[in-house]
């Protein structure tokens, strides 16, 4: 999210036009829409559901969203490889890339292994880990541990060292609270209540009903996997359109 805001759509359109590059709109290949609510600009979901990527476009400010253009935020990406094979364009068939980065993600942390603990909730030992860095809240593969009913994160313990884990009902939580807040089509000055739906990881849908009062966000049916220092983002209750967003605190 970072990365959009500070460097693709902040950093790199200022260099173009300090090298002397004109430009109305600054086009990029995200799978979103820029739509206007009112008298703000806010980023909205793709019609490409499995391809949408608003969750991590969220903290673009208005002067970005203004001088921005997401073309392929109303094609589907089956669309787009067709309109690239009937002009003989040799991406057309070129394979999905997901990631950003494409080393191995320890390089980016450069920390050595650190062994240390994987405990339950009552600081019982089930097993070890090499540095709680590789986990986060909501994880439930690669943990390493038996037991039948499968474990999830449920925290990350830095100064201890220690990933705590528990069951599947133990990683619910019904209400988080946002640091650094950028707003989409919900003004700053709004205290709420908004009805909403929430998103704590870039796949998946919105989740609903959800409650948003301030930088507080309450959902009575439950989300798994609310992570500290991962984002929320706040989508319309009964739209497609980015309300808000922040850190999880």
């Amino acid at each position: 999210m970072r990365c959009n805001a500070l460097l693709k759509f902040g950093l790199l359109p200022r260099l173009a036009q300090a090298a002397g590059l004109a430009f109305d709109r600054f086009a990029t290949g995200h799978y979103a829409r820029i739509v206007r609510v009112g008298g703000r600009l806010a980023v909205a979901r793709a019609k490409d559901a499995s391809k949408d990527q608003s969750y991590f476009l969220y903290r673009l400010t208005q002067e970005q969203l203004a001088k921005s253009a997401f073309p392929l935020g109303d094609c589907t990406k089956a669309e787009i490889r067709r309109l690239a094979a009937a002009r003989g364009l040799a991406v057309a068939d070129r394979p999905d890339s997901q990631d950003f980065y494409s080393g191995d993600k320890n390089e980016l942390i450069g920390a050595p292994d650190r062994p240390g603990d994987i405990v339950d909730l009552t600081g019982k030992v089930l097993g070890h880990h090499t540095g709680f860095w590789h986990y986060t809240v909501g994880q439930r593969k690669g943990l390493g541990i038996g037991g039948g009913t499968p474990f999830y994160v449920v925290d990350v313990n830095a100064c201890r060292n220690q990933v705590i884990v528990g069951r599947a009902d133990d990683a619910v939580r019904t209400s988080l609270e946002v640091t650094d807040m950028v707003y989409g089509a919900l003004a700053p000055d709004t205290d709420g209540p908004v009805p909403c739906r929430v998103k704590v990881r870039s796949a998946g849908e919105p989740k609903g009903p959800a409650v948003l009062c301030g930088s507080r966000c309450e959902f009575p049916g439950g989300l798994a996997g609310v992570a500290p220092g991962q984002s929320a983002v706040f989508y319309a209750a009964d739209s497609d359109v980015i309300l808000a967003g922040g850190v999880i605190r």
